[in-house]
């Protein structure tokens, strides 16, 4: 069952799409931060796949700057969101989102970061938010690496082995930052470009289903 509901912040109310049970006290949660296109219809249908085994909790990043999905075909509108974009603001949101999506579930709770959501998913791990993580094609990771020694949770990492975003001596320093970190897995799928989880040009049946499998893996299922 999908269903919108509002998350209270600092600057209003936060919009997110919840589907799953809900009666969801015994189930784990999936919070899941988007790309720049938002909680594209895509990605909502293929995590509905998940039926009543998880809460999935999709919040929209972009509510003060153009709330909804953008089509992956207009690409300026999607960039234009982040003019001026707070993302100190929006990493305080996503943690509220991950608050909420742990009071109303069974206290087990994953993120999936996806394109922009990636160094998120990693900064909530960092604050003990989350019980394990997951990115596809996760974008400017780099620049998140400093929080790295304070993540505990399982990680996993899927990345196109063609994505110019995300080229080979980026994902070297994701090695290194992880190499010390139990139960990581840097997955590269070859020939897989950026956004290879999205409908359209890009889109990669075997890296989506890898990133996928290990959504269910953190969830338990």
């Amino acid at each position: 069952m999908s269903r919108t509901i509002s998350i209270t912040v600092d600057a209003g109310a936060l919009p997110a799409v919840v589907q799953g049970p809900t009666d969801t006290s015994d189930v784990p949660a999936l919070v899941v931060i988007p790309s720049i296109f938002g909680p594209a219809p895509d990605l909502l249908d293929r995590l509905g796949s998940l039926g009543d085994a998880a809460l999935v909790v999709v919040p929209d990043p972009f509510w003060r700057t153009g709330e909804g999905a953008v089509s992956y075909d207009d690409f300026d509108t999607a960039v234009g969101r982040l003019a001026d974009f707070d993302m100190v603001a929006c990493g305080r949101e996503m943690a509220a989102a991950a608050d909420w999506a742990r009071a109303n579930g069974d206290g087990t709770v994953v993120g999936l970061g996806i394109c922009f959501g990636g160094p998120f998913v990693l900064r909530l791990a960092a604050k003990g938010l989350l019980d394990g993580l997951v990115t596809w094609h996760g974008s400017r990771m780099e620049q998140s690496l400093d929080v790295v020694p304070d993540i505990s949770c399982p990680v996993r990492h899927h990345l196109g082995g063609s994505d110019s975003i995300t080229p080979p001596e980026t994902i070297e320093l994701l090695r290194a930052a992880f190499a010390d970190h139990d139960n990581t897995q840097i997955i590269v799928h070859q020939g897989a470009d950026h956004g290879f989880s999205h409908d359209g040009d890009a889109w990669d049946p075997a890296a989506f289903g890898a990133g996928f499998a290990s959504v269910e893996e953190l969830l338990g299922r």
